[in-house]
């Protein structure tokens, strides 16, 4: 190791080392650049004063300033319709499923006959073979037949014993005045005594002929039963024959479109097999399932506005007919049936099974205040009260900013456009001290403090009118 003593310069980078100033320098330099800002200010601060010196002066006057003007909306008491929302399912009122009554093979079959196409109340399904049927129907046309032969008949028969019966009683008499007349001679003396048995046995053969005749002509009555119920059992035979024939012509029992056709020509059909399904659409029923506190405001007769649950909204228009008299207690609902009627070939018909949302407009009940529910800001709403004393001779017509507790009951959607042609949204109060005539603030509610002194803008004035909405109940608070 080296002895020699260490450097304790620096090094270099390479460029040439400034010189060193001196201290007196440094302090003037710092000198100078410090008058030269208290100039620079000493400046901003002789223009300003010139600037605010030359200002001019404007006197404030009182007479322009005026009071805000807000939208008010006058306070009625309106009997707003409660109007409840409900869901439902459509299902036909008039449908069937047509079966076949008799067996037999498919012989005809329309071309018109397929799913989807309209058909009328009597229309042809399908035509079953009937030539067996046309056979029985032949048959128990010709037993008819032959029976009633057999009754016309037994009418001349019982004329014919009734004229028998007529002739052997006046053989029977007059084969009794011989026998008189033979008892007579006999006490005479003047006849034998074989000639008196004679008359008696002719007495007797013609007693025994004309009961016998009498005896056929008592059973003919029976007989002419026993023939006519022949008769009737044919007759029923061959009205279901004939039925049996008409059957084999199976045909629409209602008026619809076809919503199934099961058998095609050729193929076998059986007694009660589906032939077809038809569905009349023209009139149809929903059982609309409402909250259970709208059995106060709802009846038979009220209207229904239905629509699809979608974008794509289509409307119909439907009516309650009957209301269910059980509440369901685990849902909380209430079933009410609404009938539809509409055009069945019409565009956009309601078709069974399908899903539609209800608005029932039930009875308005008892008039209640109703103001816009924009002007309700926690439970309380803002009142211009007619200004009067100083603020009146000041500004004629102001009103002062009064705030008012109110009660919500329900909130509605309509048009009221006696009170506000413009407005939608409505809610149903009570309380407070708001009374009907008071003017409810609408507008500028956020800038708006007790006391204010505003002059109010009537939106529903100069469109006065007593219509009532068509409300949307929005429920309970």
């Amino acid at each position: 190791m080296s002895d020699e003593p260490r450097s304790t310069t620096p090094p270099t980078t390479g460029g040439p080392i400034p010189p060193k100033r001196s201290a007196p320098w440094v302090l003037i330099a710092v000198l100078v650049r410090v008058g030269l800002a208290f100039v620079v200010i000493a400046i901003a601060v002789g223009v300003f004063a010139k600037l605010l010196a030359d200002r001019p002066t404007i006197e404030p006057d009182d007479s322009t300033i005026t009071p805000p003007i807000v939208d008010v909306v006058r306070v009625e008491a309106r009997a707003v319709p409660r109007v409840w929302d409900g869901y439902g399912t459509a299902r036909a009122m008039g449908s069937a499923v047509v079966p076949a009554q008799v067996a037999g093979r498919v012989a005809e079959r329309p071309a018109s006959v397929e799913a989807g196409e309209p058909i009328e109340r009597g229309g042809l399904l399908v035509r079953l073979d009937d030539t067996d049927y046309l056979e029985r129907v032949t048959a128990g046309e010709q037993a008819v037949a032959g029976l009633e032969a057999d009754l016309a008949g037994l009418d001349v028969e019982a004329q014919r014993v009734q004229e028998q019966v007529t002739l052997a009683d006046s053989e029977r008499a007059a084969a009794q005045r011989e026998y008189e007349r033979a008892q007579e001679a006999d006490r005479r003396g003047a006849l034998s005594a074989g000639e008196l048995d004679r008359k008696v046995s002719s007495v007797r053969a013609a007693e025994r002929a004309v009961t016998a005749l009498r005896q056929q002509l008592d059973l003919i009555p029976s007989r002419r039963a026993s023939l006519r119920a022949k008769l009737a059992a044919e007759r029923a035979n061959l009205g279901v024959a004939r039925e049996d024939l008409a059957r084999t012509r199976i045909v629409s029992p209602i008026g619809g479109v076809l919503q199934s056709v099961e058998p095609e020509v050729g193929e076998w059909v059986g007694v009660g097999a589906s032939v077809a399904r038809v569905v009349d659409l023209s009139h149809l029923e929903i059982p609309l399932r409402l909250p259970a506190s709208a059995s106060a405001s709802v009846a038979v007769g009220d209207p229904v506005a239905l629509r699809t649950d979608g974008r794509e909204q289509v409307r119909w228009q439907g009516t309650i007919t009957r209301v269910a008299p059980e509440a369901d207690a685990g849902a909380r609902t209430i079933t009410v049936f609404v009938e539809v009627r509409q055009e069945a070939g019409a565009p956009g018909v309601l078709l069974p099974g399908q899903f539609v949302v209800g608005r029932v407009s039930g009875r308005a009940g008892d008039p209640m205040l109703v103001v816009p529910r924009r002007a309700v800001e926690d439970d309380r709403v803002q009142v211009a009260v007619a200004a009067g004393g100083e603020i009146e001779a000041e500004h004629p017509g102001a009103s002062v900013v009064t705030p008012m507790s109110v009660r919500v009951v329900r909130h509605a959607e309509g048009r009221f456009p006696g009170l506000d042609p413009r407005e939608t949204e409505w809610a149903v109060v009570t309380g407070g001290g708001l009374e009907a005539g008071m003017s409810v603030i609408v507008s500028n509610l956020e800038q708006l403090r007790a006391g204010m002194v505003v002059e109010g803008h009537d939106r529903g004035a100069g469109e006065r009118s007593g219509r009532e909405p068509v409300t949307r109940d929005g429920g309970e608070p």
